[in-house]
């Protein structure tokens, strides 16, 4: 018997007890201490949504338990009369219990006469351990309600499938995986997890548990700055060494190491991670003898190049697939031999697939000479899933590859300051060393908030705020590239002012 009133173990709750016993009972006891949810996971939460509809069209007639979570006893009492009734062959969001433990299932097909497949439906390309435990209590709490279970798989989006337009081929833009067998063998031990989270989500107290790796594994806590905001951190702690593997990492906090600056020099460390512990003990800013000649490589004009793009998880125009990152936006600031930087962009205002157009207005302003100068192997990339997608215009755009020029590249490699914090990504070294440049006060301010600005815009149908969209959209990506242009000029004149 269900009672609405006493603490429930939900499915998700049981995965939070996998990654922490603490952010279990949090869950439960405590959720005001958890973080607001941000844009990036509500979008998430979406996406997912949206896949999920999709996924229920491999299911036809199929009827949805209406009751929302917060009516679990209702949609207990929903999905019997589905269960009981034959007509129906698959259930939507089925509401189960055992023992405490409660899920909603996202599709409960019924599979001959006194059987049922679990699918669990995820809007990723490929099968991860968390969903194996994710359908795995799914499963246990199925199998003892009464369910007779066949099948057990997840439901992940097809990495293979190309859209032609129209209505989608939902058995191709879906690929199931079979997990039966792998399930049954761990309804044992997910018997023992659910004794034991419920144990815990009963206590009055809540477990003593420090913060340590679990913390971002599989996914970053909520209650994670709940749980440090009396720990005094150092302010250069180790894990700010690039590619610090986790082996070298223990063996450093098994010798109560937790500062860069307080590593042994006869400690192994890369020339990278060698170079980022110098500047920190010596507060100051590395630059290496070989700097200057590569700050002078570059030749003029100088194309500062950035893209921005979108990675729609439904394929949303003919001939491409899941994922696929379209390219809506370019930014090029130019600069020329007497010094003058001149401003070009492009912007996809339309819901139409931008390729095309990005690609030729693309080639315009990068014209035919000129280095090209960027901040990461992506718009290489890009570039060249351009030339691949558009044929006529390949031989020109394979053409650009001798003319890149990876300033991030050079900085790793003969530049540190200590305000990096062990990042070289933009948004850490364009304020360590061009302060008055910031990106607190644009309404976007990374890539990913950009890619989901983009998609608001052309789905929505207020031409105002469309506008107001793209608005900011120019001039995120415009910062962007006038950052490259003055990380340059800054890094000359260091090179300049150290005689090197």
């Amino acid at each position: 018997m269900f009672d609405a009133h006493t603490i429930h173990l939900s499915k998700s709750r049981y995965l939070s007890g996998l990654q922490c016993e603490l952010k279990l009972w949090n869950d439960a006891h405590a959720r005001e201490l958890a973080a607001p949810v941000t844009a990036a996971q509500q979008h998430l939460f979406d996406v997912g949504k949206v896949v999920g509809r999709q996924a229920q069209r491999r299911y036809p007639g199929g009827v949805a338990v209406e009751a929302d979570y917060l009516h679990f006893g209702d949609a207990l009492a929903q999905t019997s009369v589905l269960q009981a009734d034959p007509h129906v062959p698959a259930i939507y969001e089925a509401a189960l219990t055992h023992r405490g433990a409660t899920t909603r299932v996202d599709i409960l097909a019924r599979s001959g006469t006194d059987a049922w497949d679990l699918i669990e439906v995820k809007s990723t390309l490929s099968v991860k351990d968390t969903h194996i435990n994710d359908l795995s209590v799914q499963y246990w709490i199925a199998a003892h309600a009464g369910l007779t279970i066949r099948n057990a798989g997840l439901l992940t989006l097809n990495k293979e499938y190309v859209y032609p337009g129209g209505p989608y081929d939902v058995e191709a833009l879906f690929a199931f995986h079979d997990r039966t067998e792998w399930i049954r063998r761990m309804a044992e031990l997910v018997g023992q997890n659910v004794d034991k989270f419920l144990q815990i989500l009963h206590g009055a107290a809540s477990p003593d548990i420090r913060p340590g790796d679990h913390c971002f594994n599989p996914y970053p806590c909520p209650y994670y700055q709940a749980c440090t905001r009396d720990m005094v951190l150092p302010e250069h702690p180790i894990e700010q060494l690039p590619a610090l593997n986790a082996e070298r990492r223990m063996r450093l906090l098994a010798r109560g190491i937790v500062a860069i600056q307080d590593i042994p020099e006869d400690f192994s460390l890369s020339g990278l991670q060698s170079r980022v512990r110098r500047s920190i003990i010596d507060g100051a800013e590395y630059i290496s003898a070989g700097l200057a000649a590569s700050l002078n490589a570059p030749e003029f004009p100088i194309h500062h190049l950035d893209f921005e793009t979108f990675m729609p998880a439904l394929p949303r125009y003919p001939g491409t697939h899941t994922y696929q990152a379209l390219p809506f936006q370019w930014s090029n600031h130019i600069e020329t031999a007497g010094g003058e930087v001149f401003h070009d962009e492009y912007l996809s205002d339309q819901d139409a697939d931008p390729r095309l157009e990005f690609a030729r207005t693309l080639l315009d302003t990068l014209a035919d000479r000129g280095t090209i100068c960027i901040y990461s192997p992506y718009e290489r990339r890009i570039i060249a899933e351009l030339a691949s997608a558009l044929p006529a215009l390949a031989p020109r755009l394979e053409a650009l590859e001798g003319r890149f020029w990876d300033l991030c590249a050079v900085i790793k490699d003969d530049y540190y300051h200590p305000d990096f914090g062990g990042s070289f990504s933009l948004k850490k070294v364009l304020p360590a060393l061009v302060p008055e440049m910031s990106y607190s006060g644009l309404d976007i301010q990374d890539g990913d908030a950009a890619s989901r600005s983009y998609l608001e815009a052309i789905e929505s149908a207020d031409l105002g705020k469309r506008d107001k969209i793209l608005a900011h959209l120019r001039t995120y990506c415009g910062q962007d590239t006038l950052a490259l242009v003055r990380l340059r000029h800054t890094l000359r004149a260091r090179v300049a002012a150290h005689g090197k």
